[in-house]
């Protein structure tokens, strides 16, 4: 019986990755928080983020 070994999707390691979904998370958390706080004071921002 022949092995199949694991071919990685990309050259980023799973802790990483993990690290980097949890940014992206609370990136978006930020933008909809900071939507919302516009919407009520009546401000019509474009947001624009530093990655």
């Amino acid at each position: 019986m022949q092995k199949k070994y694991y071919i990685p999707k990309s050259n980023i390691s799973e802790g990483v990755e993990f690290f980097l979904r949890g940014a992206k998370k609370r990136r978006s958390m930020a933008y909809a928080s900071v939507r919302e706080i516009n919407t009520d004071i009546g401000a019509n921002l474009r947001l624009v983020s530093v990655k």
